[in-house]
């Protein structure tokens, strides 16, 4: 009978062998003739960084090493098991991609900041409640407000390949001043709906196209289906060619009072008609009325996260951690139990990689002030956790800005931290097997942990 220790000089046995070029089978002849599950089993002892000294020997046990148990073991020895139902739910699911993914993301290192990176061009003023847009190599930031009456109805583009700031000429219709709307990029074109210019007008849709420089205010006329109420403070997202829309505030049209919506819309943006989903999806898990909330889009499901309600009179009412998935295929809400601690609730800025929800500053939910911690949620097994930096590496505290993912960076602009901010930072997430089709030397790479 084998014992435990063997199994490391086995890996470095195995690992030498690349480097010799022999035979694994010719080396160590005993392995290949144990039955295939004895072989498997001992396999089974190996961590992540031997196996992939395994899996590099042997075209044979390359094969063996990429068997989606052994990387699920890997997976439930480091604490990273994942619900049978999300597995189920998924075709095909890949362990080992997973556990590669998740090791890079948890790694010390993986994430660094870069505080106010050198650019060109003329930056971005001071505000907050503006919208940025990924399209391609682009960054597009539409609006925004410096104070309630000062809001923008410029569009400026950053490159994020030469780092430079420009304001193109735009064509057709007037950009409204306005904030507090949302932008979607859906087929190349860029989606606006809502928004306030400070002074009594709500707006409803418009549609930039970012190639052409071209925005439209999109009359009611060419649109159909059920019209949503102009708003502000809601979340958008888009699955395929659906942008959907969920809550934010509006005052009321018949008595003009304050109010916080819990409405559900889809746009098909194809054919340009809006479909009330309120009812037809509303189930145990629809979420309540809210503002201040995010909307992403992952694995083609809508995670909605936070917010709250808020009124004139007693500001934030209730603040909100949870999350609610609505799944487009099935028109089904559903609302998972995840673990983990999240403290900040109201008007975070989030954005998406791979599989992992980020969460970046926004208003402390215990603390009642805005807070500069970044969350991240693992998607697959409803886990929060918390990255660690130190105080002088981390930015500053703000809510009401945004974050745009390009590639391996993440921009962060603008926000609120008791008036408007100009801040603009820099994440890396350097955890290639997210970017890229990992290979068994990113894996081995993480080292141990």
């Amino acid at each position: 009978k084998m014992q435990q220790p063997i199994f490391p000089i086995l890996s470095l046995g195995f690992s030498k062998l690349k480097e010799s070029k022999a035979r694994a089978e010719d080396t160590f002849p005993q392995f290949f003739e144990l039955p295939v599950e004895l072989r498997f089993y001992v396999l089974s002892f190996l961590n992540e960084t031997d196996m992939c000294s395994v899996a590099k020997s042997s075209r044979t046990l390359r094969q063996m090493a990429q068997e989606n148990m052994i990387w699920r073991d890997l997976c439930k020895q480091s604490g990273w098991e994942v619900p049978y139902e999300t597995v189920s739910s998924l075709f095909d699911f890949d362990y080992k991609k997973y556990f590669s993914e998740k090791l890079t993301i948890s790694r010390k290192g993986s994430l660094n900041w870069s505080l106010s990176p050198k650019v060109t061009g003329t930056p971005i003023t001071k505000r907050f409640k503006h919208t940025a847009t990924a399209f391609g190599k682009y960054i597009i930031f539409i609006g925004g407000q410096e104070t309630d009456t000062k809001r923008f109805n410029e569009i400026v583009y950053f490159d994020t390949q030469t780092q430079a700031f420009f304001r193109p000429i735009i064509k057709g219709d007037m950009p409204p001043n306005f904030s507090r709307h949302i932008s979607v990029l859906v087929k190349g074109r860029i989606f606006i709906f809502g928004g306030f210019d400070g002074f009594g007008t709500n707006f409803e849709l418009a549609i930039f196209n970012p190639a052409t420089f071209t925005w439209t205010n999109v009359d009611r006329s060419q649109i159909r289906g059920e019209f949503p109420a102009p708003r502000t403070n809601h979340a958008a997202a888009a699955v395929g060619n659906m942008l959907y829309i969920f809550g934010g505030n509006n005052n009321n049209s018949a008595t003009g009072q304050y109010q916080v919506l819990d409405d559900f819309f889809g746009l098909d943006t194809d054919s340009l008609t809006w479909t009330n989903l309120s009812q037809s999806t509303r189930n145990s898990s629809y979420p309540h009325a809210r503002s201040g909330h995010s909307l992403s889009t992952i694995n083609n499901k809508l995670f909605l996260f936070g917010g709250g309600v808020w009124n004139e009179t007693d500001g934030w009412v209730q603040k909100s951690t949870d999350i609610h998935i609505f799944d487009p295929s099935t028109q089904l809400w559903s609302q998972p139990q995840c673990t983990g601690k999240i403290e900040t609730s109201t008007f975070v800025i989030s954005f998406s990689i791979g599989n992992f929800l980020f969460i970046f500053g926004g208003g402390s939910k215990p603390k009642h002030c805005v807070t500069n911690d970044l969350y991240i949620l693992d998607t697959l097994s409803f886990t929060w956790f918390s990255p660690e930096f130190e105080d002088k590496d981390k930015p500053q505290p703000r809510d009401m800005g945004t974050a745009t993912a390009v590639g391996q960076n993440v921009y962060f602009m603008g926000g609120y931290a008791g008036g408007a901010v100009s801040y603009f930072d820099k994440l890396t997430v350097d955890a290639k097997p997210i970017f890229e089709k990992n290979s068994w030397v990113e894996i081995a790479g993480c080292g141990a942990r």
